[in-house]
């Protein structure tokens, strides 16, 4: 009886340990792949070939100027909704330097770069995994790669910058649209001055929280096109890969952005 309660809690720590090992592994690999894709961007080498910026810019309209209205609309609704339950609730507690103090902390910190991050993963990632696991399938991977063409130069390092400036772009554009808007609409149902609004919003927003919204803007776009893109490069030949390999993806990047945010937070909190 003994014999056959420690091989079950045996078998169970092994199959613990393996799972454990293996997503050690990935992670692993994630990382390295992603550090070399960004190792090229540093060098700035691929600003000087052609085929390079021509998948940059044909990712930069598909995944920003293309989705540029949707970005609006979200930005119009997010903007509204915020600005109705936070000026309401700084003028319950009559200390209206409380509507700059939540909206940079809500809207600008946390909400902006988290929404236009899960806007392009939504939009661009499953396009990205199955344009990439389209090529492999094809065989176009190797042509490129026997032509003597980098892949993650040509295939990956574009889609990535391209995701990078779309996040940080359009998150200042959601910013400044929810806040405009929401004020502009607080001001016309008479619950505030719009100039007051902006001078509070503006008295609560300082220079460091700026700095964060602009880094979160360009990490969590990063992340999810790395994700998005190793999983990609992982679909081999099998079509019947890529709608899994999209999923893990998309998975893998929300998990990623909640695990990154949570750290961004408690390491301010720390400090």
């Amino acid at each position: 009886m003994y014999r056959d309660y420690m091989a079950a809690w045996n078998l169970r720590a092994e199959r613990v340990g393996g799972v454990s090992l293996r997503l050690l592994y990935d992670i692993y690999q994630f990382y390295a792949f992603v550090s070399s894709i960004l190792g090229l961007a540093l060098r700035l080498k691929w600003t000087a070939r052609p085929a390079v910026i021509n998948v940059l810019i044909r990712q930069i309209y598909f995944t920003g100027v293309e989705g540029l209205p949707w970005t609006i609309l979200i930005a119009l609704f997010a903007g509204v909704t915020a600005m109705y339950q936070v000026v309401p609730f700084a003028k319950s507690m009559e200390d209206v330097s409380l509507i700059g103090t939540l909206t940079s902390s809500l809207l600008v910190q946390e909400m902006a770069p988290v929404l236009m991050s899960l806007f392009l993963l939504t939009r661009s990632g499953v396009a990205v995994v199955t344009e990439i696991g389209n090529m492999h399938i094809r065989g176009e991977d190797t042509l490129l790669h026997s032509l003597g063409i980098d892949l993650h130069e040509y295939l990956y390092l574009p889609r990535m910058v391209a995701f990078a400036l779309c996040g940080l772009i359009l998150t200042i554009l959601f910013v400044a649209i929810s806040i405009w808007i929401g004020g502009l609409l607080i001001a016309w149902n008479h619950e505030m001055n719009f100039i007051q609004f902006l001078i509070e919003v503006r008295k609560g927003t300082s220079v460091g929280e700026m700095m964060l919204m602009t880094g979160k803007a360009l990490l969590f776009p990063l992340i999810c096109c790395g994700m998005l893109l190793f999983q990609a490069s992982r679909v081999g030949r099998n079509p019947n890969h890529i709608p899994v390999r999209a999923t893990y993806g998309v998975l893998g990047s929300l998990v990623m952005i909640v695990v990154v945010d949570v750290l961004i937070a408690l390491g301010r909190g720390l400090i």
